[in-house]
Formats: C-alpha cells, sequence, structure tokens
C-alpha cells in the first residue's frame, strides 16, 4: 500500500509523471522541467522545496482594458465563492487559479488525481461567475 501513497520521501517529478500517465491524463513537462496536466483547463504541479506539498497553478489573463479594481473585485468574489482555489492578480493581466495539497501525512496517488481534476474543473467556472467580462 505504501506504494500508492505520494509522501515526503517519494515525491519527484517521475512520480508525479507516473500518477497522471496512469490515470490516463495528459501529463506535460516544459523546458524547465516543471509537470503540467491538461484537462479543463492546464494546470501545473509545482512540489515545494521540502516536499511539503504540491502547488496547483493555472493561469488565465485579464483583458488589459480591464482595471486594477476590475481585477481586484473579480478575484475577491472568487475567494468568497469558491472554496478549494485561492485567487490572485499576478504581473502581466494574470489571473491566477492556486491550491496547496498537503503531503503531511501523505496522500493516495488516486486522491491527487481527483483533486487536480476538481482544481482543473473550477477555474472555467468562476470566471464566468465572476470576470466574463474582464478575463480573456
Amino acid at each position: 500500500m505504501s506504494e500508492e501513497m505520494i509522501t515526503v520521501d517519494n515525491l519527484s517529478q517521475e512520480l508525479l509523471k507516473q500518477v497522471f500517465d496512469g490515470a490516463y491524463m495528459q501529463v506535460f513537462t516544459d523546458n524547465q522541467g516543471d509537470i503540467y496536466v491538461q484537462d479543463r483547463c492546464k494546470c501545473w504541479l509545482f512540489p515545494d522545496k521540502e516536499k511539503r506539498h504540491i502547488r496547483l497553478h493555472a493561469q488565465f489573463g485579464f483583458k488589459p482594458d480591464s482595471s486594477d479594481l476590475q481585477r481586484l473585485e473579480c478575484v475577491n468574489m472568487i475567494n468568497r465563492g469558491w472554496l478549494i482555489v485561492r485567487a490572485t492578480v499576478g504581473k502581466n493581466n494574470a489571473l491566477i487559479f492556486n491550491y496547496d495539497v498537503s503531503l503531511d501525512g501523505g496522500i493516495s496517488r488516486k486522491y491527487l488525481v481527483l483533486l487536480v481534476k476538481r482544481f482543473c474543473s473550477i477555474p472555467h467556472d468562476a470566471v464566468s461567475d465572476c470576470g466574463k467580462d474582464i478575463v480573456e
């Protein structure tokens, strides 16, 4: 059963690729070696340096003519209405969605796959509800 768990001791880029390949999901590695999964949106998986958590990350773009106030109102509405994600305004007109998956005690491969699928289902709905006029 331990080989089915993802822990701080066995977390690696290769393990993450195996997990999502095994779930028949499209998984890619970019030029910097970062892994992303293509589901309803592109979801980056960033293990932290101490391997204590994996950050799920999706990014969209705000329209250039949207104001700073509109962007902040959008992320505040998302953060109030959507529990699993944290939305922020990033550099270069970016709308960023994050979720940190804790590895304390380990998590099953299946649970990580389900979390990523759930995470990927949220950004488009959140944008539709809270920012459809200002997000590209």
